[in-house]
């Protein structure tokens, strides 16, 4: 009986332990900031600046993500990402596609297809592109510009919400 004495006080010890190494980690991160690289092929928005929150339409949910999120990839659908780099500054930035990737060390990546700022888009101008787009697309002889156009359209109609 006295060898099965040290094993009746394992869940204790490795709970302490959970505790030591729980605590020694968080003591190493800050989990205050999460970097955040956002790029289009024309233009960086950020480079690995900390932000404190982002908010984006990905093909399967919307995500919000703050510090310490759990690691994943998304798919971006056209729509504005939002990122909230402190109290006072808020970027909406108006994307066509792309991807999302949350990495295990806390770092954000958003690489985008097209990208701009909500500032710059022009709604007369969205307005004439659906409208070109919905007339091409009901003039489509093949399925695969009807699809084509549709993507469009999607497009379009996202940037006049954005607006």
């Amino acid at each position: 009986m006295a060898l099965f004495r040290p094993l009746s006080n394992a869940p204790r010890l490795m709970r302490q332990c959970s505790r030591v190494v729980t605590t020694q980690l968080q003591a190493s991160r800050n989990y205050a900031d999460m970097p955040l690289t956002f790029a289009s092929p024309s233009e960086v928005f950020f480079k690995e600046e900390n932000v404190r929150q982002i908010d984006a339409t990905t093909l399967s949910s919307t995500v919000g993500i703050l510090p310490n999120h759990v690691p994943m990839l998304g798919v971006l659908k056209p729509g504005v990402v939002r990122v909230v780099v402190d109290e006072s500054v808020t970027r909406n930035i108006f994307v066509s596609s792309g991807s999302l990737t949350v990495n295990p060390d806390g770092s954000v990546q958003i690489l985008a297809e097209e990208a701009t700022d909500v500032a710059n888009l022009d709604a007369a101008a969205a307005r004439e592109g659906l409208n070109a787009a919905q007339n091409a697309a009901s003039a489509a002889s093949t399925d695969k510009e009807r699809m084509e156009k549709n993507i469009e359209i999607e497009a379009y109609e996202n940037i006049l919400k954005a607006l």
